[in-house]
């Protein structure tokens, strides 16, 4: 497995740019994406999306939002600045309160990097990123202050990086999952870390039998009941949806049969209690035809569902009072395509995001919820510049 594709190459984590009733006992209707936003053609009843104002001049790709602790929410990404070898990376994180609909820049500790966010159980925001060398910055932002301690990865490790955090029992029980690579450029492995209130302590880890597998999110309905997903290395160089399990004693693979038969990867996991879990991401594989993926847990076994929404990819995903949202892309040619649609009593529905005005189109990364009100966040893609470089992202934000 030491050869690797273009699929698990692109997936790697940090890339930039690169209660609901199961759906098969619902109606599936047809989705159709990739309206504009003064669209006129517009379904009676459909919802209605307005953009949210960031500060000007903000060259951010965000990738992640989540509700912090308060009524906060917040969202993470990295500003670039420059181009080609001139090209400086900062870490970014934008907060907003209540009904305040324009972001605010917030600023974060030195050394912190800023691509997964989420509550801390209590009344705090846990903010992580990658780490290179032998540990990982984990920031905790309560009442107007940040505390940052490191997460420690595996002895000879070359970096890591956390991709979700998730409290089990409260503020002192938390997970947090995502990879390390040790002195191998080709090899990457899954990390599992727990916060006891104190410090990170390293879980040890399972022997999945492959030089590459990463885990990109954890959900827990309760101390005995926590959930971690991600990708497994197959044999032929391609990966496969990997689902892990935490008892309250131990870690253990999960056996999907609807699922380990498939190529692609698992991004995100929503619960809504301990026979009610979603996972979601993309069925890929050596055909290169991306598909949505979407599962579902119901206390019993997990079985693969139909969103409607056919080609693409999920990255984002979260619980709505009567169901879930996802949300995800597309690409035609060189242009992405934004993608969502919401389980409700009446089966899927389309959520019609907004397309881009940019050249390269539009990437969501996350969905969250506020009441009923959906916020969706990622990135505007600008294509190059006249010397052919990659110009820099733009953000997005709409609430609808």
């Amino acid at each position: 497995m030491k050869h690797r594709t273009a699929l698990t190459t692109l997936l790697l984590p940090g890339v930039l740019l690169a209660t609901a009733t199961p759906a098969d006992a619902q109606a599936v209707l047809p989705v159709t994406q990739g309206r504009t936003s003064d669209a006129p053609d517009r379904a009676p009843g459909a919802r209605v999306w307005a953009p949210d104002a960031f500060p000007e001049g903000t060259n951010v790709g965000l990738q992640d939002a989540a509700r912090g602790g308060g009524r906060a929410t917040w969202a993470v990404g990295a500003r670039q600045t420059g181009q080609g070898r001139g090209t400086t990376v900062t870490p970014v994180a934008f907060i907003r309160d209540g009904a305040d609909r324009s972001w605010h820049e917030l600023a974060l500790p030195r050394g912190l990097e800023a691509s997964a966010i989420a509550p801390d159980g209590a009344d705090g925001t846990w903010v992580t990123g990658s780490g290179q060398g032998g540990s990982v910055p984990v920031g905790r932002y309560r009442a107007g202050r940040w505390q940052v301690q490191d997460a420690p990865l595996p002895e000879h490790s070359m970096g890591g990086g956390i991709r979700a955090l998730a409290a089990a029992g409260g503020p002192d029980d938390v997970w947090a999952v995502g990879h390390y690579q040790p002195d191998d450029y080709l090899t990457f492995y899954g990390v599992i870390e727990h916060w006891n209130g104190e410090s990170w302590e390293r879980v040890p880890t399972l022997d999945l039998g492959t030089d590459y597998w990463t885990l990109a999110d954890v959900v827990a309905t309760g101390p005995s009941d926590v959930w971690a997903a991600g990708s497994l290395g197959t044999p032929d160089g391609w990966t496969s949806p990997l689902l892990l399990h935490y008892d309250g004693h131990a870690w253990s693979k999960v056996a999907a049969p609807d699922l380990d038969s498939r190529y692609g990867e698992l991004t995100r996991l929503v619960a809504a209690g301990p026979g009610d879990v979603w996972a979601v991401g993309t069925e890929s594989g050596p055909t290169r035809q991306d598909r949505v993926l979407a599962a579902h847990f119901d206390g019993r076994a997990w079985t693969r569902q139909e969103t409607g929404l056919g080609a693409g990819r999920l990255d984002g995903a979260t619980r709505t009072p009567g169901g879930i949202a996802v949300v995800g892309h597309t690409r035609t040619g060189s242009v992405y395509q934004p993608i969502g649609a919401q389980l409700t009593s009446r089966g899927w529905q389309p959520l019609d995001l907004p397309q881009s005005s940019t050249v390269g189109g539009r990437i969501p990364r996350s969905v969250v919820t506020d009441g009923n009100r959906l916020t969706v966040v990622g990135l505007d893609a600008t294509g190059k510049g006249a010397d052919g470089e990659p110009l820099p992202p733009q953000p997005f934000s709409v609430s609808g």
